[in-house]
């Protein structure tokens, strides 16, 4: 559902713990987009792209091991953030956003510390398309049924 209401030059960031589900959700979007490659964490590639069924693309970076804004910038990753044919997506997106020129969604996953092994994804948006996008979302999910 998400990912049928991205287009090329979206940029998302991705937060949370290790192990909070932030490549689980980035290869939900990959499947949505049709990518039929299997997507893994780019932890030690830093950024990898793929084609997907239309006409765009997916750059999947993860910035987890990098320090410094020379080093994000040298990933090339600014060839994919300001590119009108790709949906990029960013773990540990924290490290770059203030450096960003381009508007973004921040993806937030959190552990529920109820005692039950549950987590929340808060989406966070500062810019009326994004508003719009999630809050066509929002509705689409309410409409949903599923259980865990």
């Amino acid at each position: 559902m998400f990912a049928k209401m991205l287009e090329g030059s979206d940029v998302l960031l991705f937060s949370g713990e290790l192990g909070a589900g932030k490549t689980t959700f980035i290869s939900g979007i990959a499947a949505g987009l049709g990518i039929k490659e299997n997507l893994s964490s780019p932890s030690f590639t830093i950024l990898n792209i793929y084609k997907s069924s239309s006409r765009t693309q997916l750059a999947h970076a993860d910035f987890y091991r990098l320090e410094s804004i020379e080093e994000i910038l040298n990933t090339g990753i600014e060839e994919y953030i300001y590119s009108k044919k790709t949906i990029t997506c960013i773990e540990w997106g924290n490290k770059i956003k203030d450096y960003l020129k381009v508007n973004y969604v921040e993806i937030k996953f959190e552990y529920d510390l109820s005692g039950e092994y549950l987590r929340s994804i808060k989406f966070i948006s500062k810019d009326p398309r994004w508003d719009k996008k999630l809050n066509k979302f929002k509705k689409t999910v309410n409409r949903c049924t599923y259980s865990v």
